[in-house]
Formats: structure tokens, sequence, C-alpha cells
């Protein structure tokens, strides 16, 4: 047989035989669901910062953060107070007191200066001033010594004794030489609204116009008990007091 008969042969074999399809090389499996979001940074909590003046406000429970038979807050970064032990002695103070360290009245329970008073009515330069218990270690006393805080009925030194009544309808009223007290019991101690009246026994006028406002207000643990402040120096946050 000759080239060209062989050759012809092989092709009509070739076309009598079944197709072959080309086979396709594997390629990677392409995962085509969503791909997961990156998980975000949790964002960090903001610094812890104490109230500001203007949010404070005095219940018969206490002062914002700063509640009656607890004790102080003692973190620098949030706290209303600081202990100095001997914050009032001589040597810090200046006087000449005879107020060595280790002295009763060498402690002081400072506020902070974020609390300056913007119209201080008496006491020092704070808004408030507080007294901490030196067995219990629970803040037992806070006194406001501005119009700056207000109680939790809104009243505030210098208002009308007069709006005590709707501020703060279920006060008793306990009377006392130069105030009325207006007594506010709470579930942790007792408001106390001092309102300025002059005694019948003195000639003119002691509170010089303030008669009938709003002179002291003070939240005491109950074991305090219900007293005044007016002529007595008796303070709190302040040394000498």
């Amino acid at each position: 047989m000759d080239g060209a008969l062989a050759g012809a042969l092989l092709l009509a074999l070739a076309a009598c035989g079944p197709t072959v399809e080309p086979v396709a090389s594997p390629s990677a499996s392409v995962d085509v669901s969503p791909s997961a979001e990156p998980s975000a940074s949790p964002t960090p909590s903001p610094d812890p910062t104490r109230p500001a003046l203007a949010e404070l406000v005095l219940s018969a429970d206490g002062l914002g953060p700063l509640g009656l038979s607890s004790p102080p807050d003692d973190d620098p970064a949030t706290s209303l107070v600081s202990f100095e032990p001997e914050g009032c002695t001589d040597a810090v103070t200046g006087e000449d007191f005879g107020i060595a360290p280790g002295d009763p009245g060498a402690e002081l329970w400072r506020t902070d200066p974020a609390y300056a008073a913007s119209s201080p009515a008496y006491g020092p330069g704070a808004a408030f001033g507080v007294d901490v218990d030196r067995d219990t270690g629970v803040v037992n006393r806070i006194d406001l010594y501005s119009a700056d805080i207000p109680t939790d009925g809104g009243v505030r030194i210098g208002d009308p004794g007069a709006s005590i009544a709707a501020a703060h309808p279920g006060a008793t009223v306990v009377p006392e030489y130069l105030t009325d007290i207006h007594v506010v019991e709470g579930a942790l101690g007792i408001l106390q609204i001092e309102v300025a009246k002059n005694a019948p026994d003195i000639e003119g006028d002691y509170w010089e116009g303030r008669a009938g406002t709003v002179v002291y207000i003070h939240a005491v643990t109950p074991d305090l008990g219900v007293f005044s402040v007016a002529a007595s120096g008796n303070l709190v946050g302040v040394c000498g007091a």
C-alpha cells in the first residue's frame, strides 16, 4: 500500500471514532461569599472625670457621687474631695494656732479646686465642704457655701424662705434662735435648710436684710441630728472651724 492510501485510511478511521472533548485543567475554587468585615477597634472609654459644678445637687442622701454614710471616692481623677492629714497644721496654713501633725485639728478634707464658688455666701471659697467620720471613714456631713448648688427641690442659698414649702412639701420646721430649719428626711440622711430670722431679744437687724431668706443648707447622717449653723462657726472643709 502506498503512502497516500495509508494516510487516507488513517483519516477515515479518525473521523469514525468518538469525539474527545479537551479536559480543562482544574482551577482553584473561588469563594464568592461576602468577605467578613474587619472587626472595628473598640472605642476607648472616656477618661473618668468628676461631675461639673453645675451638675451637682444636694439631697438628704448626698451630693452627686458623694453619698452620705459611704466612703468618699479616693481616685484623684474623679473624687470631689481629698484627704490631707496635715492640711490644717501651722506649717501648712502659716497660722500660729499650735496645731502640729497628729493633732485632732490637723486633718482636712479639702474640696477639689474644680468646685470653687462663683458667689460664696460664707465659709471657704469652695461651693461646698465635707466632713468624714474619723472612726468609720464615711461621709457624715455636707455643707453648701454658695448659691452654685441647689437642693434636689431647687432651693439655693439666698432664695426666699417661702419657696421651700413648694420645693420640699414634706419638710418639717424646727425653730431655732436665729433661724427656722426646714428638715427633709431621706433614706440615708437629713437635709436641713435654714431660713434667717431676727431674735426678739436682739435689737436691730442681725441679718442685715437677709431675714426671711435661705442662709444655710447642709445634709447630715441621722446620728448628727438637726442643728443650726447660724452664729456658730460650725463649718466643715475649712481649717479652724
